[in-house]
Order: structure tokens, then C-alpha cells, then sequence
């Protein structure tokens, strides 16, 4: 987002953007800025999908807002970003350990990992072969596969923390311990290629969940 632009862009999305994606049907969208480092003026949204099928039909925007009126809302969102990318991730349930409730956690670790062409199995089975390690640590995250969009074609990990004090008791490998940890790490030698960590925190005031559909942001 644009510095000098940034109000306009959220007077945008509250008013117009958020109340659009409600009568389409989109029951919950969570924003992201970035959290202490990185680009300051980042954002990041989260939409679920149930279908690609959903895009033969426009898009959630263009399902709700007039053609007049979407050409307007897309020409005001050029005006105030300088550049946008949009991407389809895959969200793999079987690979995560889950928590019956994120409410209350407003800071996320996103780990980007690369992994070497020929060896997605053997990173899924890492994690398939662990989660009860996980669990029984009380390490909770998700993991997400990117299936389309610019860049590389990365793994994501995603733990929800409760403050920036947690960053440091380290990410999912505290399962297994200092000294195990390092033998982890080489038993996923030449299977991880590239690793990016980014610090994101939960935007109030640009999020909605499905219990406040009705009632408004």
C-alpha cells in the first residue's frame, strides 16, 4: 500500500470492499500487516475458496458490486497500491496440528520453505511421521502448499502466537529438543532448499469472521 494512501485504502475496503464480499457469501477474511520487520506497508489477506468453479463466475467482488461500481472500486485500489500479488493455497489438514480456537493469538509465524524438486514425499512424510511429537509437545500450526501464482512453488508454516515474546522458544522443531533438534535438521538436508521466516500481525479494523456477518465489521 502507498504510504500517503494508506487511509484512503482502509476507508476503501471498510466501506465498500468488506460489505461487498459479505453479500457475496465469503464467510470470513482475516488481514495481515507486517509485523515489526519487513515492508511496513504491507498487508495480507486471507480469503477461503471452496472451488476454483467460484471464479468462472468473476470473483466474490464481481458477483456483488456492479460492473460501474467494480470498475471504480479496481481503479481506486491501482491509485493506492503500488504493486499486488495473489496466490492459491492449498490448506493441508492431514500435515497440521491443529487448535479448536486461534481467537486471542494476533501475531503469526509464516516459515516459507522451498523444497528440492522430487522430494514433496519425503517432506510430507517428515511431517506425517511427527505429528504425534507435536502434539504431545503442544506445538501447534498449520501447514499450506502454494498451488498458484508468482515465485516459487513453497511450503508454508503458520503458528499463531499469543505476544512477540514467543518468538523466541523457536519454531516447530522445539519439539523434539536442543540436541535432537540438529539431527532433525540433518535428517532434511537436500530437502529443504530455501528457508523464509516473516512476522505478521492480525488487522482488526480489515478482518471479519462468520459470527459477524450480520452485524458488520
Amino acid at each position: 500500500v502507498r504510504p500517503d494512501k494508506l487511509d484512503d485504502f482502509v476507508e476503501l475496503y471498510q466501506d465498500v470492499i468488506i460489505p461487498a464480499l459479505r453479500r457475496a457469501g465469503v464467510p470470513w477474511r482475516s488481514a495481515w500487516e507486517t509485523g515489526e520487520f519487513g515492508e511496513t506497508y504491507q498487508r495480507l489477506f486471507v480469503t477461503p475458496m471452496a472451488s476454483f468453479n467460484e471464479l468462472d463466475r468473476g470473483g466474490p467482488l464481481a458477483r456483488s458490486l456492479e460492473p460501474r461500481q467494480l470498475g471504480r472500486v479496481l481503479s481506486r485500489l491501482r491509485e493506492y497500491t503500488d504493486s499486488r500479488q495473489s496466490h492459491a493455497v492449498l490448506y493441508r489438514a492431514d500435515l497440521s496440528v491443529e487448535s479448536e480456537d486461534v481467537t486471542g493469538l494476533p501475531i503469526a509465524r509464516v516459515t516459507n520453505l522451498q523444497i528440492a524438486p522430487g522430494r514433496a514425499v519425503e517432506f510430507e512424510a517428515f511431517l506425517r511421521s511427527n505429528l504425534g511429537n507435536f502434539r504431545s509437545a503442544g506445538v501447534v500450526f498449520g501447514i499450506y502448499h502454494r498451488q498458484f501464482g508468482p515465485g516459487p512453488v513453497v511450503w508454508q508454516v503458520v503458528e499463531n502466537l499469543r505476544s512477540y515474546g514467543e518468538l523466541s522458544r523457536g519454531g516447530i522443531l522445539r519439539a523434539f529438543g536442543n540436541d535432537e533438534s540438529a539431527n532433525v535438521l540433518a535428517g532434511l538436508s537436500g530437502v529443504i532448499t530455501v528457508v523464509e521466516r516473516t512476522i505478521l500481525a492480525y488487522d482488526v479494523s480489515l478482518s471479519y469472521r462468520g459470527a459477524d456477518i450480520s452485524t458488520g465489521p
